[in-house]
């Protein structure tokens, strides 16, 4: 019996167009250091595949698209490992390159002094006052959304950080209720209740490691986790934090699609947390995971 053929895709996130190379290069042996850890040789080949990748964008970016160093870029193909062969094999038919044109820091600087000189005073005094306590937990809670505040912003400060502050009376109420003392959870319970509160996953970014960041919604649109897909032995795995109910789970489970299948359907993504089993972790653990996947963004 021949060996499996391994398939993967890369993607190198947003990096400027100078420094896409070693990007590339180096998610390419993040991707297959379990690998390289089998064949130690094999790493030779990852370093020509990469050489070879790299050339060609190379003609692509600085030659025929004629990009400036400071531009953006970011590419996404899909390869082939033939751990029989130990040869990595790319799709070109999946290459994909999104390229973003910098903007000329001369022109920046004549739209930063026009409004400076024009918007300046109008956004101070519309922030010269500091909101309510009542306002500000509101916005915390996501309840508050500015037209003005960025998606992936929001989502850092919301699920990156602690939870809104409780009510006295609602802290009192916890108290009652642990004093009743209920009958605990089965883990088919707590997974089939779990399930139920999920409403969505919307991507937020790529990270540095080639993988997935997303954000994790209830079904009453209130931001309650983040969820990764991260590349891991030639295929990926997920790793959902929870915070719900002023409790805090865990779900990792292997991935049963591709990156950029979960990119364009979300859903898929969804339904693979929702038939996992939940583990119960502290609050403070998961906050500091949320932190470090929020962090982890390219």
């Amino acid at each position: 019996m021949s060996a499996p053929k391994i398939e993967n895709e890369l993607s190198t996130g947003l990096v400027i167009a100078g420094a896409y190379a070693d990007k590339l290069r180096r998610t390419l042996f993040a991707q297959l250091r379990d690998l390289v850890r089998k064949n130690r040789d094999f790493a030779r080949e990852v370093a020509r595949a990469a050489g070879e990748m790299n050339r060609l964008i190379y003609i692509i970016l600085v030659e025929e698209l004629k990009s400036d160093k400071g531009d953006v870029v970011r590419i996404r193909v899909k390869y082939e490992v033939d751990t029989e062969k130990w040869r990595i094999t790319w799709k070109y038919n999946t290459l994909r390159i999104e390229y973003f044109k910098r903007y000329p820091d001369e022109e920046v600087k004549k739209i930063i002094d026009k409004i400076l000189k024009e918007k300046l005073e109008e956004v101070q005094e519309q922030y010269r006052e500091a909101p309510t306590r009542e306002e500000a937990e509101k916005i915390l809670k996501g309840e508050v959304k500015p037209e003005e505040e960025w998606e992936k912003e929001e989502t850092i400060r919301i699920i990156g950080s602690t939870q809104p502050l409780e009510r006295e009376e609602a802290v009192e109420e916890k108290k009652e209720e642990k004093e009743e003392k209920p009958e605990e959870k089965t883990e088919a319970e707590t997974g089939v209740e779990l399930a139920s509160v999920l409403g969505g996953a919307d991507p937020i970014g790529e990270t540095l490691d080639g993988g997935l960041v997303f954000k994790i919604v209830s079904t009453n649109g209130d931001n309650i986790g983040v969820a990764s897909v991260e590349p891991h032995a030639g295929g990926y795995m997920i790793d959902c934090i929870i915070i719900h109910g002023g409790k805090a789970y865990r779900i990792h489970t292997k991935a049963s699609h591709q990156l950029n299948e979960y990119m364009d359907n979300p859903s898929l993504l969804l339904d693979e947390i929702k038939r996992s089993k939940p583990v119960a972790i502290s609050k403070e653990d998961a906050e500091s995971l949320i932190r470090s996947k929020m962090e982890s963004l390219a």
